[in-house]
């Protein structure tokens, strides 16, 4: 549910403030018409009460945008738009200050929803300008707010959410050609949020601040695209992405009841990467320093905690194809170190080594996708059978280093299908330090039975080497007859 709602609003909002930008020309009528289409092209409704020209300037007025998708109904209204010629060849367009928007329905099988907000504005300023195939169109706001009320689920508990985003502006490059292409800018000096809401347990709150935004996107909406089956609008050539930026961001939760607890955090600089087509789906983002404090009802300490860098990046495949396509994760987390107050609950005595821990898992491959991920009838396939076949693994880093230990790890690997189950062909180099070092401290705190101990070590000397002063190394292999070797030896 939550995902149809979001798509049936966000093309709505995209039409109110760029659209315009995709046909602006030298008459008001021109720009009015591109706003419409382009609202349409996004599989949307556009009507109007009446529509007038008064001098240099188009006045429409009575502006009502709807759409429905997947079982919700979305619209919103603008009580009037405002289109003047500046004389030179632009347009500016004006508008009311305050946007009412509404989303109510039910998609099969979900709870309902029923949400209704007001987009509000201050001193916004729209100019077109260039000609209809190819226009720029500039805009800033010195104020923009959101206020939105939602009822969500059976119980019908509201949840109530503000955004004011301040010193807003950006421009958008739009040229139309068998269908519409673009690019565009944005940045805005803050945006402060605020959501409230309870359930049948309890009350919640969070709120917060990012300074200093940046973005940049592109977009290309092929010709008689129907937004409403997304499987079939990257076929036809949708595409977009978008890449955003921050300079520093903080924000506060609180949770009542019984189970409730704080959460306070601030983050450096960061980024938050998004690009989709038939071709496949990618999404990331990276961070600075990000510090974190909570503290619940139930844990007799705060968790304090921080995290020098973290990434993520997914890419994976979203369209059927019997070609082979890339699929990939990256996960990182750097320099992750908690306070001593929550090290001295496990380790009173300071045994353990308390330098920053690091994860990292870099893995890429490829493979053939079965189904079309967006389409709602071929998802429900992968219940019953994969949705595809992995033809390569590699791992480029694995790392995990913590309390004195550290694994690292690499190798690769073709998949061999047809049989019962798929069959890996290639190596995996893992070494490991520190290991014997860590046992033993968790053998001297009581954390580790002796004799579990011996049999850990026992363990890893049939799979590894040594490699140095407590490092142990192996090279495990796997084989296309399904037999598999450590360093050498058949174990398989």
């Amino acid at each position: 549910m939550k995902r149809s709602t979001g798509l049936g609003s966000s093309t709505l909002l995209a039409a109110l403030w760029c659209s315009s930008s995709a046909f602006a020309d030298i008459t008001p009528e021109e720009v009015w018409q591109g706003w419409s289409e382009l609202a349409q092209g996004f599989g949307q409704t556009v009507t109007t009460a009446s529509t007038e020209r008064q001098g240099d300037t188009l006045v429409v007025s009575g502006v009502a945008m709807s759409q429905d998708n997947l079982g919700v109904a979305a619209g919103l209204t603008i009580e009037e738009v405002r289109l003047r010629d500046m004389g030179d060849g632009r347009v500016e367009v004006t508008m009311s200050p305050s946007v009412p928007f509404t989303a109510s329905g039910a998609p099969e099988g979900e709870t309902p929803i029923e949400m209704s907000a007001t987009i509000t504005q201050s001193g916004l300023s729209l100019i077109a300008s260039g000609t209809a195939d190819d226009v720029t169109y500039d805009y800033s706001v010195p104020v923009l707010a959101l206020a939105m009320e939602m009822m969500d689920g059976e119980e019908a508990a509201p949840v109530n959410m503000t955004v004011n985003i301040a010193d807003s502006s950006g421009s958008y490059h739009v040229v139309s050609n068998a269908g519409k292409s673009g690019t565009s800018s944005f940045n805005a000096g803050s945006v402060t949020y605020d959501v409230k809401g309870t359930d049948a347990a309890s009350t919640f709150a969070f709120g917060g601040s990012v300074e200093g935004l940046s973005g940049a996107g592109e977009f290309n909406l092929p010709e008689g695209v129907d937004m409403s089956n997304m499987a079939e609008a990257l076929r036809a050539g949708l595409r977009f992405a978008g890449s955003y930026g921050y300079t520093a961001a903080s924000g506060q939760s609180l949770v009542g009841g019984a189970e409730g607890g704080s959460i306070d955090y601030t983050a450096g600089p960061g980024t938050l990467r998004v690009a989709m087509s038939q071709d496949g789906l990618n999404y990331g983002g990276d961070s600075g320093l990000m510090s974190m404090q909570m503290q619940f009802v139930e844990f007799p300490v705060p968790i304090d905690f921080q995290v020098g860098e973290s990434a993520f990046d997914l890419t994976m495949p979203v369209s059927k194809s019997d070609e082979t396509q890339p699929f990939g994760l990256v996960m990182k987390l750097i320099d992750v170190e908690v306070s001593d107050m929550l090290w001295g609950m496990f380790d009173p005595t300071a045994q353990l080594p308390r330098d920053p821990a690091t994860l990292i898992i870099d893995i890429a491959g490829d493979g053939t996708l079965g189904i079309d991920i967006f389409d709602p009838v071929q998802i429900e396939s992968v219940a019953d059978a994969p949705p595809g076949e992995v033809s390569s693994v590699t791992i480029n880093e694995v790392k995990l280093s913590a309390v004195g230990a550290e694994l690292t790890g690499s190798g690769a690997a073709k998949i061999i299908n047809g049989g019962p189950m798929p069959v890996p062909d290639g190596a995996v180099d893992l070494r490991l330090v520190g290991a014997n070092a860590l046992m033993q401290k968790l053998v001297t705190m009581g954390l580790l039975p002796e004799d579990q101990m011996m049999g850990a070590q026992m363990m890893l000397g049939l799979f590894a080497v040594p490699d140095g002063e407590d490092a142990l190394a192996s090279k495990i292999e796997f084989k296309e007859d399904g037999s598999i070797f450590a360093n050498g030896q058949q174990i398989q």
